[in-house]
């Protein structure tokens, strides 16, 4: 990893299951959902750095896990009247 690299994680609504779930990350392994954004957030956090040292992508252990940056990109597709809610 280069300094000053940021990940990449797009999550996309799914409306039946009622979750936001992880459609595309360039983290090895990264797979997760929830059900609010905040609560997806929580999740990354901690999922994030342990998938990237499990992958050997960046160096660390369980006990002192490095903060890693990352971009979420939320994508959700509304189709019907917003005029009528």
């Amino acid at each position: 990893m280069t300094p000053g690299h940021k990940f990449y994680v797009k999550a996309e609504w799914d409306e039946k299951a009622g979750v936001w779930f992880v459609s595309g990350s360039d983290v090895p392994g990264l797979n997760a959902e929830a059900g609010s954004p905040e609560k997806l957030l929580d999740v990354l956090a901690d999922l994030i750095p342990s998938l990237l040292v499990a992958n050997g992508v960046i160096d660390g252990n369980d006990d002192a896990l490095p903060n890693v940056p990352y971009s979420l990109m939320l994508d959700s597709l509304y189709a019907g009247d917003a005029h009528n809610q």
